[in-house]
């Protein structure tokens, strides 16, 4: 009997220490979402990758936090779901985020979040490496992320099959491998099951690795694809969004295009 009281007053202290972690991480996010805080535990420097591999990464955590906000943000879905109507499958990054929409105050918020704690407790599963190609100066590494993939490049969203988030509805992401030979690439899926149900159980989902390939689209709903676009005529902040480095690509929308 005082082995069963025990065991019981052991899981009442676990469970109280896992909602203290909880609350205190959800409290953390929405200081460090107010501040102009850097992490000096988390490297998004560019450890000697190429700029396109540092836009590949990048792309990679775009439809990664975009996944994110869409699991868990009612609003950031009926937004989406608005701008993919009528057969659209393309949305603008800059619809997104150039304003102040649902979705762009939670993707400013999520990617905190990542850049600041480095490692969530919330997902199991992350693009590796971190961003790269930010870090330097005295800004927040959020504000230098948002400039990299919004104002220094031309990126949109590619929903193969639309969206669907009805039911128990889960999310998989990607990013273009920035080759014009790959048919395939790793992404990360986010199930709709959390790991935990508590008060903050909108921070606990479940990701895990996939590899998305046409065999994957075939079967799979809610795919997310971050890709470049090139726009010679419109450049953002004064940047010609040519390409031209990426000669090689000649089509970055051939990419599992379905």
């Amino acid at each position: 009997m005082k082995k069963i009281i025990f065991a019981l007053v052991l899981l009442l202290f676990v469970c109280s220490c896992k909602q203290e972690n909880l609350e205190n991480e959800e409290e953390l996010v929405k200081e460090t979402s107010k501040s102009e805080m850097t992490p000096k535990n988390f490297s998004t420097i560019n450890d000697g990758y190429s700029q396109r591999e540092i836009l590949e990464i990048n792309l990679n955590w775009v439809s990664y936090i975009a996944g994110s906000v869409l699991r868990e943000d009612a609003a950031a879905r009926q937004e989406v779901a608005t701008l993919l109507q009528n057969g659209n499958k393309v949305i603008k990054l800059n619809q997104l985020l150039d304003n102040n929409s649902a979705f762009a105050i939670k993707f400013i918020e999520r990617t905190n979040l990542y850049l600041f704690m480095g490692y969530p407790n919330h997902d199991k599963t992350r693009p590796n490496p971190p961003p790269q190609g930010i870090g330097g100066g005295s800004s927040n590494l959020t504000a230098q992320f948002i400039d990299y993939i919004l104002y220094n490049h031309c990126i949109e969203l590619y929903f193969p099959k639309s969206v669907n988030f009805v039911g128990e509805f889960s999310i998989s992401t990607t990013g273009h491998p920035m080759n014009d030979v790959d048919t395939s690439n790793e992404g990360i899926i986010r199930y709709f099951e959390p790991l935990v149900v508590t008060p903050f159980a909108d921070l606990l989902s479940t990701t895990h690795l996939i590899t998305v390939s046409y065999s994957y689209l075939h079967n799979a709903q809610n795919v997310i694809i971050a890709r470049p676009y090139r726009n010679s005529n419109d450049p953002i902040t004064g940047i010609n969004c040519t390409y031209i480095q990426y000669n090689d690509i000649s089509d970055f929308t051939d990419f599992l295009e379905y």
